[in-house]
This record gives C-alpha cells, sequence and structure tokens, in this order.
C-alpha cells in the first residue's frame, strides 16, 4: 500500500510570507509558528509587528477513539501474560497459541462492538466505524492465517484442515444458509433461491457431510442420480493424521476414488442434472468445472482452499505459496491485488519480513505490527535460519515495533501507562526512551504528577523523578502555592530550590506576620536537612510553637541556638533580635547572662541594620537589664 505525502496548508499570512518551523508540544503533537530565518546581523524583523499564531498538528490515531478502547486495555493485559510466561522456563509452544487465539478474541470483540454501534449510527460517524470493521476484519483475517503458519503446531506440516476452518470462520455465508434451510421446512428444498449456490459454496469449503444433507432435501433424492452423488461423496477419503494412513497410502485411495467418479462422469450418469453434474466435476478437479466454481468465491484465497481440497489434500503448508500464485493466475486477478491479499501471499510464501513490512502500512496505528512481530519473535519465527536479510536482528525489529507503540501510547492523557508496560520490555533502549517521555507527560494535576514520579521511582529513574518534581514545584510557586512548592521540592531533593522556597516562606512572615502551610511545617522530619535555609525555618517554627505553648525557657534557648547558628538570613536579623525583647522581660527569667552576652554581641554586629535603627536603644535597654537580674540571680545560687 503506497502511502503518498501529504500536504497541510497553514491558513496563516505571516507564515506564507516569512516561512515556517515547528517545536514539540508533546509526545504525538506539535506546533507551527510564523519564523524567519535569522540572519548574522541582528536588526529587527521587517515582518513586526505583527499577530503571531500557533498552530497544533497531531496524528488521528485511531486507537484514542473511546470505542477502541476495549482493544487496547484487553491486547496489554495478553501481551504482559505473555512476557510473563516466556520469563519461565519451559516448551510454551501451547501456551503461545492459547495466547494467539486470545489476540483473536479480543479483535473479534471490537469488531462486533463496532458492527453493534454502526447499527445505530448515521452519517460521516457511520462511515469511519465502518471503515474500522474493514482494519479489523483484515487484521482478524492475516492473524489467523499467520496462527496457522507460524505458531501453531501443524502435524506433519499438513495445512489444508486448518486453512479450511480459516476460510469457513471468514466466510460463514454458506454454513448460515445451510443452517437455515436444515432447520426449515424439510420438503422441496430445491425451491430455495439460494440452495444450489449454498450447496455448492459448501462442497467448496470442504463441507461434505452438510451437501449430502441438503441433497437428501431435494424432491428427487431419491432417484438414481443423486443416490450415486450421496454414495461418492460418502465414501470420499478425507486424510486424517491421526487415521494412521500414511500420506502415499492416502494418495492411492485418492486417485482411485477420482478415478472411480471420473469414469461415472464419463458414462453421463449425473448428466439429467446440471449441478449435480457441476459438482461431481469439481470432485475430480475438472478445469471447466473450477472456471464456473469463481463465481461461488468472494476471494482468491477461498477458491484457494476449494482447488486443493479437491486437487492436494496433502498440500504441505511451505507448498501454499506456489499454489496461491496459481490460483492468482487463474483468476486473473494479478492487476487487481489488495493490500490484504499481497499479505496473505506474504505469509503463504512464508516470507515473514514481508508480512510485517505490509503489515506497517496498515491504519491501525501500529497496535497488529506491534503485538503480532512480539508473538512472532517469542514463537522462534523471526529466528529462522531462511530469513535471508543481511544485519538482521529480530530483537531489535521486536524492540522497534514495541518503542514505536508504546511512545504512541504515551501521548495520550489516559493510556500512558499502558504505554509504559510496552518500554518496560524494550531492553536496550526501553529505560532510555522513558527518561525522555516521562517528563514529557502534561502535569495536569497533583495526582497526575504524583502517578508519574512514582512509576519513575519504580523503575529507579531518580533523576527523571527529581525533574518531574521540580517542574510541578515551579509550576505551585507560580501559582502562589508556596506549600505545595515545598513539598515538591523536597521530593525534587534540590536544594537550591528547597532554600529558595523556603527564603519565600521567611519573606512571606517578614510581610505579614504569618507562617503558612504549618501542616508542612510541621511533619518536616528528616527532610529538615534539605538545606541550611529550610533548617532555619524549621527551627523558627519550632521556636514559634514553644513560645505560643508558654514553654518560654525552651524557647529562649532555641533562639539563641539559632542567634549563634549563622543560618540566619540577613533581611531576617531584625524580626529574630525583636522576637527576644518580650523573653528578656519576662517576669520569669529565661536567658542566663551568658544567652544575654551573645545576645548584646549580635545586637552590636548588626546596630546599623537599617530596619533595626528603631529597636536599639529598646533591646540594649532590655538586654541591660535582663544581664542584671541574671547576674544578682546567677550570684545566689553560688
Amino acid at each position: 500500500m503506497d502511502n503518498p505525502v501529504k500536504t497541510f496548508m497553514i491558513p496563516n499570512e505571516l507564515c506564507h510570507r516569512a516561512g515556517v518551523a515547528a517545536s514539540w508540544l508533546s509526545v504525538n503533537e506539535f506546533g507551527v509558528f510564523g519564523h524567519q530565518k535569522v540572519s548574522k546581523v541582528d536588526k529587527p524583523s521587517h515582518f513586526a509587528p505583527s499577530d503571531a499564531s500557533v498552530f497544533q498538528l497531531r496524528p488521528d490515531i485511531i486507537l484514542f477513539k473511546p470505542i477502541l478502547r476495549k482493544l487496547v486495555n484487553e491486547a496489554n493485559g495478553a501481551f504482559l501474560t505473555l512476557q510473563a510466561l516466556i520469563a519461565t522456563e519451559g516448551d510454551h509452544k501451547a501456551e503461545l497459541l492459547k495466547l494467539s487465539r486470545q489476540y483473536r478474541s479480543i479483535i473479534r470483540a471490537c469488531l462486533e462492538n463496532l458492527q453493534d454501534e454502526v447499527m445505530r449510527a448515521n452519517g460521516d460517524y457511520r462511515e469511519e466505524l465502518q471503515n474500522y470493521i474493514t482494519i479489523f476484519y483484515s487484521v482478524e483475517c492475516i492473524w489467523h492465517l499467520c496462527e496457522i503458519l507460524f505458531v501453531d503446531a501443524v502435524p506433519g506440516n499438513i495445512v489444508l484442515p486448518h486453512l479450511l476452518d480459516w476460510i469457513r470462520f471468514h466466510f460463514p455465508k454458506y454454513d448460515r444458509n445451510a443452517a437455515s434451510m436444515l432447520a426449515g421446512d424439510l420438503g422441496g428444498l430445491e425451491s430455495h433461491p439460494d440452495y444450489w449456490e449454498t450447496v455448492i459454496g459448501s462442497l467448496l469449503q470442504g463441507r461434505v457431510k452438510v451437501v449430502r444433507a441438503l441433497l437428501k432435501l431435494h424432491s428427487e433424492a431419491e432417484s438414481q442420480p443423486f443416490k450415486i452423488v450421496d454414495q461418492c461423496l460418502r465414501a470420499m477419503p478425507v486424510y486424517n493424521m491421526f487415521s494412521g494412513t500414511s500420506i502415499a497410502e492416502f494418495n492411492l485411495q485418492w486417485n482411485h476414488w477420482v478415478v472411480d467418479v471420473q469414469s461415472k462422469i464419463d458414462a453421463k450418469m449425473f448428466i439429467s442434472c446440471y449441478n449435480l453434474n457441476l459438482i461431481m466435476k469439481l470432485t475430480v478437479g475438472d478445469e471447466v468445472a473450477w472456471g464456473e466454481a469463481q463465481q461461488y468465491c468472494e476471494t482468491w484465497y477461498e477458491m484457494l482452499a476449494a482447488w486443493l481440497f479437491f486437487t492436494q489434500p496433502t498440500v504441505k503448508s511451505f507448498e501454499l505459496g506456489q499454489f496461491a500464485k496459481q490460483c492468482i493466475t487463474k483468476m486473473s486477478i494479478g492487476n487487481r491485488i489488495k493490500h490484504l491479499d499481497r499479505m496473505l501471499l506474504a505469509a503463504m510464501e512464508f516470507d515473514i519480513l514481508q508480512v510485517i513490512k505490509e503489515i506497517q502500512n496498515m491504519t491501525d496505528s501500529g497496535w497488529f505490527v506491534s503485538h503480532l512481530t512480539d508473538l512472532l519473535y517469542h514463537s522462534g519465527r523471526l529466528n529462522d535460519p531462511n530469513i535471508e536479510t543481511e544485519n538482521f536482528h529480530p530483537e531489535k525489529l521486536r524492540e522497534s515495533f514495541l518503542i514505536d507503540y508504546g511512545s504512541l501510547l504515551m501521548g495520550h492523557k489516559s493510556l500512558w501507562q499502558v504505554g509504559l508496560s510496552y518500554l518496560d520490555h524494550c531492553p536496550s533502549d526501553g529505560v532510555e526512551v522513558i527518561k525522555l517521555l516521562l517528563p514529557r507527560l502534561s502535569l495536569d494535576s497533583e495526582m497526575r504528577a504524583q502517578k508519574i514520579v512514582r512509576e519513575a521511582l519504580n523503575r529507579n529513574l531518580t533523576e527523571t523523578a527529581q525533574s518531574i518534581c521540580k517542574v510541578q514545584g515551579m509550576t505551585c510557586k507560580r501559582r502562589g502555592r508556596l506549600g505545595h512548592a515545598l513539598a515538591w521540592a523536597l521530593k525534587s531533593q534540590d536544594s537550591t530550590f528547597v532554600s529558595f522556597l523556603s527564603n519565600k516562606f521567611l519573606r512571606e512572615y517578614a510581610e505579614s506576620g504569618d507562617l503558612n502551610s504549618i501542616d508542612l511545617l510541621d511533619n518536616l522530619g528528616s527532610c529538615i536537612m534539605a538545606s541550611d535555609r529550610l533548617i532555619f525555618l524549621g527551627k523558627y517554627y519550632e521556636f514559634h510553637k514553644l513560645y505560643q505553648a508558654k514553654e518560654y525557657k525552651e524557647a529562649a534557648s532555641l533562639l539563641v541556638s539559632l542567634l549563634e547558628s549563622n543560618l540566619i538570613p540577613n533581611f531576617f536579623w531584625n524580626i529574630l533580635l525583636t522576637d527576644a525583647i518580650p523573653l528578656l522581660e519576662c517576669e520569669k527569667i529565661v536567658f542566663s547572662s551568658t544567652d544575654t552576652y551573645i545576645i548584646m554581641q549580635c545586637l552590636e554586629e548588626r546596630e546599623k541594620t537599617k530596619d533595626l535603627k528603631d529597636k536599639i536603644p529598646l533591646l540594649r535597654l532590655a538586654t541591660t537589664r535582663n544581664l542584671a537580674r541574671a547576674l544578682v540571680h546567677e550570684a545566689q545560687l553560688k
């Protein structure tokens, strides 16, 4: 399938005149804007002033449609089950076949949902749903064939019974018609307009018993031609691997049966009924009859299975390719072959890489090629020595598809965690891709940001988690939510950022006299060690708590330790020394003479501080009085 380059017109005069540039906005989206090529000389643009516009471009990803969301989630469950299975030891062929069938049942359930929805839809939406049905019908059809050829362990490579099951599954019209006829009025069934079409169609799908049952309901069923046809069909040998008959013995029986039927045809035993004659000619491979039988087959591969059933009943799987080409030639559709036909033909020729290449061109947003390639890789089919491609590395092929698919899902608001589960199983580059994509996810809410950080930490991506925390912290800071910003800064373990926010807290207190986010400050724990400024903030908050609890002695001791700590911001000296005044004037002595000397020393060092000028006399008086009281008190204790 050719993918022509698409041209998008940007409806903007500035873009048309100046040119355009683009920048990635998110995983699956980028912005296009007017852009003039920068000259070597820095000068004003002759396009200024002008209105600036940014145009957002993103692909239409069908997997993001609500009706297909179940397909994505259920397939992810099957994918993770497969990865867990491969991590265990032993032969997994039977389990892999079950998982392949599970994938197909997921696709069928999706198709049923689409068919139910299309019955209720109208207009463009109905057309869109019909397009999805076409896509996923093709997906299920090719997956089923790949399962038969590459996953299932077909005994002796005798593939025809499975091929017929595949055809019956995807072309159920004749089966439904036959069931309806056999369940209805049993007299003169040939009067039904679809009777002979159903008989011949059932024969072409290998339903010999159904054909015999339908013929017995014909009004002339007791006539000699009908009885002979029934005898011939009943005697028709059908190969069964478990019957104990060798292929050579079966071919001998088959050739004998064909010769017997051909002799009856030559004796014109069925000439009285055109359709009976056609049926028997088909069973012996008559070319003219098979040319006429094409009208009962919707596709070349339906015709192929029928033709092989009566001409090559013991065909091996590796022989399908040559017979498929012959069938396409017989039906003269070589110049009308479609994309699905090319995929099926490549599968029958056992050209796995061509199958994968064709699947890539499907418009299912990479769902099919990712899951099928993963299954084929773990089935060992991509390690086949018959794949003669230079520098071919099956593990890299598998991983590239999983990375593309996982990255695609990472661009969706609610499927990003599903995308992560695919990247987790890419041993070479998965972690690096996660490192790149996680920080690009939109942080729309606190809860979403916490989920993203948790996923990063679960994968030991500490730097990525810290980066996300810092971004979220800056966002909270811009919104004036300092408490939340400090909490994120602590998670980011960025001491500079923590110090910056701690300073903001202290400045706000200096301006308003209120400390915000006291719950956070109450529960800092070991996080208080993140920066010196946070230590000071935490200890100052503790001082406030002690003072409010009237534990003045402990508060005074903490205040002195802060004055000695060299942790005090320059703008906060005024506040800290002012806080000492009520404690100095306390009725009960809470500062020792040594403590008072420390306060007096700090006062002398900061006496030129602008904000302290008005309070210096009061502080000197308070410290002098407290020193006298403290010295007298200490002298009495000796």
